[in-house]
């Protein structure tokens, strides 16, 4: 039996966000393969602090660059910013699309939301009760989970991996 406390996976998930948007993830979520979520955490707009200050900023830039219509007319897709879901649906589209991945697909998804990076964590076997002749109710058995990060289309791959390798490293 796996014994998972939500608050060390919460700090595991905080430990691995990056408040420089293009250097590292801004959300993370642990969810079963069925898309079952476990817990998430993201660095949002409505944080107080200067971390929320900050990135409020970047968005009034990007929003006042918008208006005056000073994008350039050779920017490409990958050079303009994601659109920014706030948390539910964000939260929804990330749940749908990590759970069609399929393990023996690539870990790495380009969306519309930025880049995703998926990585299974297998879970040791559940160890077996003894036959009582009494029934049993058990739950639903779940032999992984899977960690998602979302990065911008600026976030190299490498740290996205890197991220993840720490998180399964510490867990």
């Amino acid at each position: 039996m796996v014994l998972i406390s939500p608050a060390r996976i919460n700090d595991l998930l905080t430990s691995l966000l990056d408040n420089d948007a293009g250097a590292g993830p801004h959300t993370a979520l642990l969810i079963t393969p069925q898309g079952q979520l476990l817990s998430h955490v993201t660095l949002s707009y409505d944080d107080d602090g200067d971390e929320g200050a900050e990135e409020e900023e970047e968005d009034a830039e990007f929003t006042d660059a918008e208006a005056n219509g000073d994008a350039a007319d050779g920017d490409t897709e990958d050079d303009t910013e994601e659109p920014w879901l706030e948390g539910p649906e964000r939260l929804r589209l990330l749940l749908g699309l990590a759970s069609q991945w399929e393990e023996d697909e690539s870990p790495r998804v380009e969306c519309e939301l930025g880049r995703l990076f998926l990585r299974p964590i297998p879970l040791p076997d559940a160890e077996r009760a003894p036959e009582t002749g009494m029934p049993v109710v058990r739950p639903p058995h779940v032999s992984s989970f899977v960690l998602v990060l979302n990065g911008t289309s600026s976030t190299p791959w490498t740290a996205l991996a890197q991220k993840a390798d720490t998180f399964v490293t510490e867990w």
